[in-house]
């Protein structure tokens, strides 16, 4: 095999290891919480403000909006919750997912191979009754595992003179966004994406410029999931997930308007190159978020006879 076969078959089968583990650590944190979880979030989501708060840190948890917005969705089908707390959930799911790009700008991946390694022996040798935490321990010291495991494939590319020529395909903003959102919907999972861009600034890749509109549009193709996942569902279940999808439209115009300024700014500031894509993603979200939250009492009545019911289940403003 050649050298160029053998390292792009290392960079692949490293990328497969997170996309693996970050299911498998979803999997493994759904199932434990179980109907826990589930009763968790009918209980907690009384109000559209704590609805966000616990979309914001479930999908920390689990890292994974993806996981989260589709459940919402799921769970607003079924009754579960109100189509408003689960809009709410949706809403706080994309500040939940900002956790990955910071644990990787900070440089969490190193801690990889430790919680690998305990939760590997935790799982085999721990008490019998705890052996299933030690797998989520397993899968969530994997996913940063394979993170490093990335960077140390990606490394050497920095170097080759191909790479600006690379990069000068992403220097349009309009071209980064679509190219994130694509790439969201192929891998299913925002997480991955602002991940694997804040990975590229360490390894001198790309710039922060052209990584913030990458995030950018790894939130917009995020809603590829819920809409995947309500194509089963009812009518209903349908338009909200298109809610859904245009809360994530509206967010991106806000980014390339409004938040232009202050993004500018933190790209100036002295901060490392991928904390200030952690940091823009972080309050691209939770402006959003802020500006979002409000609008929802005002304008969840027309929004309710679009989707197409009246609420059948308890509902706070």
């Amino acid at each position: 095999m050649t050298p160029l076969l053998t390292w792009i078959f290392s960079v692949v089968a490293a990328i497969m290891l997170f996309l693996h583990g970050l299911a498998a650590f979803s999997d493994e944190i759904a199932r434990l919480g179980g109907e826990r979880l589930r009763t968790a979030l009918r209980r907690l989501t009384s109000s559209d403000w704590r609805a966000a708060l616990v979309g914001a840190f479930t999908t920390g948890l689990v890292q994974s909006s993806s996981a989260i917005t589709s459940m919402a969705v799921g769970l607003a089908h079924n009754r579960t919750l109100s189509d408003r707390a689960a809009f709410g959930v949706m809403i706080g799911a994309n500040v939940g997912t900002t956790l990955t790009a910071w644990l990787v700008a900070m440089k969490i991946v190193g801690l990889g191979p430790v919680f690998v390694s305990l939760g590997g022996l935790w799982s085999l040798m721990g008490p019998r009754p705890w052996r299933p935490y030690g797998k989520s321990v397993f899968y969530f010291g994997l996913v940063f595992l394979a993170l490093d495991l990335i960077g140390q494939a990606l490394a050497p590319v920095a170097q080759d003179p191909a790479v600006a020529e690379w990069q000068a395909l992403l220097d349009s903003p309009a071209l980064a966004l679509i190219f994130g959102a694509l790439l969201t919907a192929i891998v299913q999972s925002s997480s991955v994406v602002s991940g694997l861009a804040v990975l590229s600034v360490l390894q001198g890749l790309i710039e922060p410029g052209v990584a913030v509109w990458l995030v950018a549009g790894a939130n917009l193709g995020t809603s590829s999931t819920a809409l995947l996942a309500s194509t089963a569902l009812d009518a209903r279940a349908r338009r909200l997930a298109l809610l859904n999808t245009g809360f994530n439209v509206l967010g991106v115009v806000l980014f390339a308007t409004l938040l232009q300024p202050v993004i500018h700014w933190v790209l100036g500031t002295t901060m490392a190159p991928s904390q200030q894509v952690a940091l823009v993603h972080t309050l691209f979200n939770l402006a959003t978020a802020l500006i979002a939250l409000p609008m929802v009492p005002y304008l969840w009545p027309r929004l309710e006879r679009w989707l197409g019911r009246q609420a059948g289940v308890a509902n706070g403003a």
